[in-house]
């Protein structure tokens, strides 16, 4: 892959007991560390989460590169497995 190539990614989290009031708050943080980074440039956007409860899975979904994918995820404390390249269509 490209240096600095802008793409879909999700970011999946096996993540045990987790409540939708947890992902709004980690939401909040994922925005603020998103931001953050365009405040300096770069090129990346959260465009939403979703929990699966049956399964105790978050899937976070980014437009940007992995570096600030990972970056963001880290910063915002998502307990992240995977950062997975993805196509995204119709969404």
């Amino acid at each position: 892959m490209e240096a600095g190539r802008r793409t879909s990614y999700l970011v999946e989290c096996f993540w045990p007991s987790v409540s939708p009031e947890q992902l709004a708050d980690v939401e909040t943080r994922v925005e603020a560390a998103a931001s953050a980074l365009r405040g300096e440039g770069r090129e990346i956007d959260f465009v939403g989460s979703i929990l699966v409860i049956v399964d105790e899975s978050v899937f976070c979904l980014f437009d940007g590169c992995e570096t600030d994918v990972r970056s963001v995820s880290q910063e915002a404390g998502i307990p992240f497995e995977r950062v997975l390249e993805t196509v995204r269509r119709g969404l």
